[in-house]
């Protein structure tokens, strides 16, 4: 993907929010990469001996390219369609049209909402919430000889939140960290459904790839009410762990829980590679395991092979039945962050 990009020079309304001046980008170690556009919005790079991780700031710190540079390897789906302009972008709706138009793939975050269009104290929120849509805006990095980061600022608009997000890679680790603090600018307090959503696809991801961690227990979407049952083993005895054939042309989507740690991997004996996600399983004791093996019909038309693993605070419905959401004070900050990291096997 970093070669289609065009190097522009910085914006002048960056002149008052980042804390720098004119440097010569570094071309080994710890990097940050800036000054970056495609069709409409502004990109950045984190890279290091291993790893290259893109992030589009306009688009809610979305990330669309996760490359493991000893393979050549980008980890994560490509949605078929491109990125629309920002001039053709919706940015909130009461329903799924906006998201389904507009999702590339990668990895995004979910905020204030993780589910289903839903109501949060008077504001009607679409599909995923506000953040996945919402412009950020770099506020400080640094980068020495042994790791670099970016710290990018947003606020979200049918809601009192102020977001803080710091990417950061240490030199010669296959691994991102994200640490978030989120502040709720309203005089009242507020509960928010909160998810990380990054989705693995092909050619990382095929048959051969299964799923790894530490819950014991998972809860079917569909099932009304949902009934606690025994990873990975499903009702028939077939093993959910395993990740099926984009030939299977169908889905499955479950709530993982009761992790003894905020652990997850995807192994990929193909590639001899895994995937791990980590993160605070106390504040986000749901993982929710979203396969796409070739589905037909809207949106996808038989085009997606993928596999999400979400941290979330709750399961999908968490506004609406009142379980699963994190209580934010007024005028207070949340304190969180994950890790996305490759190892070689």
């Amino acid at each position: 993907m970093g070669k289609v990009f065009l190097y522009v020079s910085r914006p002048t309304f960056y002149a008052a929010s980042v804390p720098t001046h004119s440097r010569v980008p570094k071309s080994h170690g710890p990097r940050l990469l800036t000054g970056y556009t495609w069709n409409g919005y502004e990109f950045l790079f984190l890279e290091n001996e291993v790893l290259r991780v893109a992030i589009n700031v306009g688009r809610g710190t979305h990330i669309p390219e996760f490359t493991y540079k000893p393979k050549d390897l980008d980890i994560l789906f490509k949605h078929p369609r491109a990125v629309k302009h920002p001039t053709a972008f919706i940015p909130s709706a009461y329903d799924e049209r906006a998201y389904q138009e507009h999702h590339v793939g990668g990895w995004f975050e979910c905020f204030p909402l993780g589910g289903p269009p839903d109501d949060l104290s008077g504001a009607r929120l679409g599909f995923h919430g506000e953040v996945w849509g919402q412009p950020f805006e770099i506020t400080a990095h640094e980068e020495d000889a042994e790791h670099c980061a970016v710290t990018l600022t947003g606020y979200t608009h049918r809601t009192p939140f102020k977001l803080v997000k710091t990417f950061s890679l240490k030199r010669g680790e296959a691994a991102l960290r994200i640490d978030e603090k989120v502040t709720n600018l309203g005089e009242q307090d507020l509960r928010v459904h909160w998810g990380q959503h990054p989705t693995l696809g092909a050619p990382f991801l095929d048959a051969a790839c299964h799923v790894e961690c530490s819950a014991t227990a998972w809860f079917d979407s569909e099932e009304q009410p949902p009934l606690r049952r025994k990873w990975p083993a499903e009702k028939d005895g077939r093993d959910l762990a395993q990740v099926g054939s984009k030939a299977d042309r169908r889905t499955k989507f479950m709530y993982l829980t009761d992790f003894a740690q905020g652990l997850a991997r995807v192994v990929s004996p193909t590639w001899k590679l895994a995937f791990e996600i980590e993160w605070d399983a106390t504040r986000f004791p749901y993982l929710w395991f979203f396969e796409n093996n070739g589905a037909l019909n809207a949106p996808w038309f038989g085009r997606a092979h993928m596999l999400a693993l979400e941290p979330f605070t709750g399961m999908s419905n968490a506004l609406q039945e009142g379980h699963g959401l994190l209580n934010i004070p007024a005028g207070q900050t949340v304190d969180v962050s994950f890790k996305g990291r490759l190892v070689d096997l």
